[in-house]
């Protein structure tokens, strides 16, 4: 199970990778699913569904090695890569593998898009709620330390599934010989472009809002230099800005009274105004 583990954990670095790769051993799983037909009910299933599927792993040997198990394991990626494979005669009863490949540094793996989870964006509340509500459940579960170990993984996995957002990883467009120097140059270029763009966009939105300004200050000081109708004028050119219609909502007075009429809410108003404004 840790080996898996590792193994899992180090495949999900290399998920977007162009090199070829062989993962091989005795792993000792003869009840292992590795050809994408187990539904993952198990702690060890869930980790080679996430360590062979989704990083587009094949296995290449496809009859038993010792017995009717199939021990030895030889994940390969890419498939194409393989010119054959075959078993002979081994030790005792284990039976040994031949895999005969061209191996090169690079391939021409076409990427496809997948599904990862965001954790940073997980549910955290709700988690919890979800793992509290499932303790009594794995505690009291179990007859040796294997079987409840692979219940708790069980119940991280539904966690993770039901609690954890996931997201599709779009297909790169960069072409395979983009090395990491590259990548960086162009994401340095990428930057520079959008933040001069960004630059552009800014001074054109300074300048708009500039004319508006200078366009409002004209017109409001030619209506106040108007005598006698300047203030309802101004009222209209208030009443166009401010762009609804709504009502004043119910105020209180100075002495908590809820006020709901009109005129007893302008007469409130002005009340107020007088006790702050002088002449």
């Amino acid at each position: 199970m840790r080996v898996i583990e590792r193994l899992a954990a180090r495949t999900g670095f290399t998920g977007n990778s162009t090199k070829c790769s062989i993962i091989w051993g005795d792993l000792n799983l003869p009840y292992a699913d590795w050809n994408g037909n187990a539904g993952g009910n198990s702690g060890t299933q869930a980790l080679i569904n996430s360590m062979v599927w989704e990083n587009s792993y094949s296995q290449v040997i496809d009859g038993p090695t010792r017995g009717e198990a199939l021990l030895d394991v030889y994940l390969v990626r890419p498939e194409s890569s393989v010119t054959s494979s075959g078993i002979v005669q081994g030790v005792s009863d284990h039976l040994a593998v031949i895999l005969e490949e061209e191996w090169e540094d690079t391939c021409t793996e076409p990427q496809v898009e997948k599904v990862v989870p965001v954790y940073n964006k997980t549910d955290a509340s709700r988690l919890q709620t979800f793992l509290r509500d499932k303790f009594v459940v794995w505690a009291s579960n179990g007859s040796n330390v294997e079987e409840i170990w692979n219940n708790i993984k069980n119940i991280v996995y539904e966690s993770i599934e039901r609690f954890v957002p996931h997201k599709t990883l779009r297909k790169n467009s960069d072409p395979e010989y983009y090395n990491k120097e590259i990548k960086r140059l162009k994401s340095k270029v990428r930057k520079e472009y959008n933040r001069r763009q960004l630059g552009v966009h800014c001074t054109e939105k300074l300048k708009q809002l500039s004319k508006q300004l200078l366009a409002q200050e004209a017109f409001l000081k030619s209506i106040l230099s108007k005598e006698g109708k300047c203030w309802s004028d101004f009222y209209k050119y208030v009443k166009r800005r401010k762009g609804n219609k709504e009502n004043v909502p119910a105020i209180k007075d100075c002495n908590g009274r809820i006020i709901t009429d009109a005129i007893e809410k302008a007469n409130t108003f002005n009340s107020y105004y007088l006790t702050v404004f002088s002449s």
